[in-house]
């Protein structure tokens, strides 16, 4: 077996970021911190673990690869990209490996920054994607606000679902909807396991907003005109959701088309209470 080195090729440990000579360098692994929300940025893959592992095992540490940690004014060096490769080293026994260390000032920026860094290399999965907007939009510990909070500040929805989406290389559109999901807790969940794409889940939302809003107003009925109500209604969303569904894979424009239609016309008579 190769000798396990950090450092097999020196002369690769610079590289060109923004114009600046960015140098690598030399750090034990217990000089790192690992902290939220950069640990469980991104799933660490078991597969994509396995192949570096084995590359790493027969040559060593890749100095031209680093790791990025966040280097704060009292010294801690956070990890904020690179969590696959230090886990590989420390499975191997490695005690070193090559890092960059960045500034930042805030830890907002630092997770901008690690956002970047991944979504390109990534083909991200709507589970993946909603746990990162999660993570822009929520307000996180040490700083003022989140990259593009709707909640934090006197922005419209809009303009911080476009701050949002910049960030994290998609749509505003999309980002609107995964706000609409992540609302309901069911929905999020269905999203993490890949049940339900996002577009799915906030559809799902904005049904149950409607029915929940029709049974509120149906309580006024007598109790067996409530239950036939609510049955109703019950019945009304289970075929909406169906037909989501299936307007997803018809293959047939025209299809589409008047099955959208069909959800237009379920959605605005499920508003009112049905006697």
């Amino acid at each position: 077996m190769a000798k396990l080195t950090m450092t097999v090729r020196p002369e690769k440990a610079a590289v060109n970021n923004s114009g600046e000579k960015t140098v690598g360098v030399d750090l034990y692994l217990d000089q790192i911190t690992k902290a939220e929300p950069f640990a469980s940025l991104f799933v660490i893959k078991p597969e994509v673990l396995v192949a570096i592992k084995v590359d790493m095992e027969a040559n060593g540490f890749d100095p031209s690869k680093p790791v990025n940690v966040w280097k704060k004014t009292d010294g801690t060096r956070v990890l904020i990209d690179g969590y696959t490769r230090v886990r590989a080293a420390e499975e191997l026994g490695l005690l070193r490996v090559t890092a960059y260390e960045k500034t930042f000032t805030s830890e907002a920026e630092a997770l901008a920054y690690a956002i970047h860094t991944q979504r390109d290399r990534r083909n991200l999965s709507d589970g993946e994607l909603l746990r990162l907007i999660e993570l822009v939009d929520r307000p996180q510990d040490g700083f003022r606000s989140a990259l593009a909070s709707f909640d934090a500040n006197g922005d419209s929805p809009s303009k911080t679902a476009a701050i949002t989406a910049d960030t994290l290389g998609t749509s505003a559109s999309k980002v609107e909807r995964a706000r609409v999901v992540l609302s309901d807790p069911d929905e999020a969940a269905a999203v993490r396991r890949g049940d339900k794409t996002i577009h799915q889940a906030a559809e799902a939302a904005k049904a149950k907003r409607v029915t929940h809003s029709a049974h509120s107003r149906a309580r006024a009925l007598p109790p067996d005109a409530q239950r036939a109500n609510d049955e109703a209604i019950d019945e009304g969303l289970r075929i909406i959701e169906l037909l989501l569904a299936l307007s997803q894979h018809d293959p047939s424009v025209s299809r589409r088309k008047a099955l959208r239609l069909a959800i237009k016309t379920l959605r605005s008579t499920f508003k009112q209470p049905r006697p």
